[in-house]
């Protein structure tokens, strides 16, 4: 069974604003840029521990195209995956 994705706050603030900056690279690449999130939020449901341990508790996978890396913790228990922040590579996490 898949786990469930759970966007904090921060997330889905960091998601918006992925989507304004590609929109203002090209005027479909934010909708690109959502697309191949969510096909990629959707593989982590099913295999939640792909990405690599990157802090105490926080894994991180990239998205396939675009440079983005999605923080993200599992909780086992709840079969839920909690998506912590999503940064373009070149930033550095602010927490």
């Amino acid at each position: 069974m898949p786990f469930a994705i759970i966007t904090t706050t921060n997330a889905r603030r960091d998601i918006q604003q992925a989507i304004d900056w590609e929109n203002s690279r090209n005027e479909h690449l934010g909708e690109r840029f959502l697309e191949y999130l969510h096909l990629k939020l959707n593989t982590l449901s099913i295999t939640p521990f792909i990405g690599r341990m990157r802090y105490e508790n926080v894994r991180c996978t990239t998205t396939d195209v675009f440079q983005y890396l999605i923080h993200y913790t599992v909780n086992m228990e709840l079969q839920q995956i909690i998506i912590i922040r999503v940064l373009h590579t070149r930033k550095k996490p602010i927490w």
